[in-house]
């Protein structure tokens, strides 16, 4: 059901943002089930659109390969629209980013997107041996717009035959060649990622589930002051993406919330001091978990509401929902909850 059904504001449209969040005990494989079936909810419910997350060097995801995934959920679903949320774009070559896509669109026509972020895709203390072992330049986040200039440049169909990497060495042709390449969304949390998507006549999708990323509406009304429409006449389009729990009530939703935020202290702590905290400070840095990352979480009319706000306060065209729990399980049911179809309630320990 989109925001603001029965209200005065227009109906924007909902998707989902699939993180690939998994319990450490949890084999792959199934890990990997899970995914699928939170998109073929996703499809069930009607949303608009799935993506898949890019992490590295995290044994709480399972989204290290975007690609891969895409072609394997696109594969499993019949009319959702797959797509990235996002491919890192400076860990790769933009020409290999540009045959993938461009091969998954001829799997699957008019189903794919391409949303493009400038992180590594780690975090931490793993960051630098990550951009080690992608072979990335340490430098390269300041050419995320250089390489998406590149990147659109193979991916255009109009002008993919006139893109050479050099002026002087012959024309680089993108092989498979399709009728409609993927759309590029420009995945930002500041007003550098909503200028670089504004002055390239891109969509921004606006990081709001990250825990850096404050509800900024400057940053979308810059967007949109300063998008540039192009030769195609583009229009300003903007995605939040916001983390959500989705419950039978606001008692229920909130031990669920916890509980899932109380998981991601323990494995964080544990990783960084090589012990649990103790109690008292646990429960504050759990609250402080599900603060920083803004989780909306309630019942269904509480949600509802928490997602209207956010919408208004950012004037976006889309919200893509970040389920927030730890198994397929959980996040298919706040997708259901939401839309009205109801899954049964689930028992879960309390977190402190």
């Amino acid at each position: 059901m989109p925001v603001g059904a029965g209200s005065a504001r227009p109906a924007v449209l909902q998707s989902v943002l699939e993180l690939g969040a998994t319990d450490r005990r949890m084999p792959a494989e199934q890990a990997i089930r899970e995914v699928v079936g939170v998109a073929q909810t996703a499809e069930e419910c009607g949303f608009h659109r799935f993506w898949v997350a890019e992490h590295h060097a995290s044994l709480d995801a399972v989204s290290s390969a975007p690609a891969v995934l895409i072609a394997h959920v696109a594969a499993c679903t019949e009319r959702i629209r797959v797509g990235a949320g996002g491919v890192m774009l400076p860990n790769y070559a933009p020409y290999a980013v540009a045959e993938q896509f461009a091969t998954l669109g001829a799997l699957h026509p008019g189903r794919i997107d391409l949303g493009v972020g400038r992180s590594s895709g780690g975090t931490g203390a793993h960051s630098k041996l990550l951009e080690a072992a992608l072979r990335r330049d340490p430098r390269a986040a300041l050419e995320f717009p250089a390489l998406i200039d590149e990147l659109m440049g193979f991916l255009d169909a109009p002008t993919r035959a006139q893109t050479p990497i050099e002026p002087d060495r012959p024309t680089l042709h993108l092989s498979p060649r399709v009728a409609s390449p993927a759309p590029v969304y420009v995945l930002g949390t500041s007003e550098n990622g909503a200028r670089t998507a504004a002055e390239r006549s891109l969509p921004f999708v606006y990081g709001l589930h990250l825990g850096q990323s404050k509800c900024r509406p400057a940053a979308v009304e810059r967007y949109r002051a300063t998008f540039d429409p192009g030769p195609r006449d583009a229009l300003p389009y903007v995605i939040a993406s916001l983390n959500v729990l989705c419950a039978g009530s606001d008692d229920e939703a909130e031990q669920l919330a916890l509980h899932t935020a109380c998981n991601a202290v323990r494995r964080r702590t544990w990783t960084a001091l090589g012990e649990s905290p103790d109690k008292a400070r646990e429960e504050f840095l759990t609250r402080k978990v599900l603060e920083d990352q803004q989780v909306v979480h309630g019942g269904r009319s509480t949600v509802m509401e928490g997602i209207e706000r956010v919408a208004k306060t950012l004037d976006v065209d889309e919200i893509m929902l970040v389920p927030f729990d730890l198994t397929g399980t959980g996040r298919g049911r706040t997708l259901r909850m939401l839309t009205g179809r109801q899954a049964p309630t689930l028992a879960v320990a309390a977190a402190t």
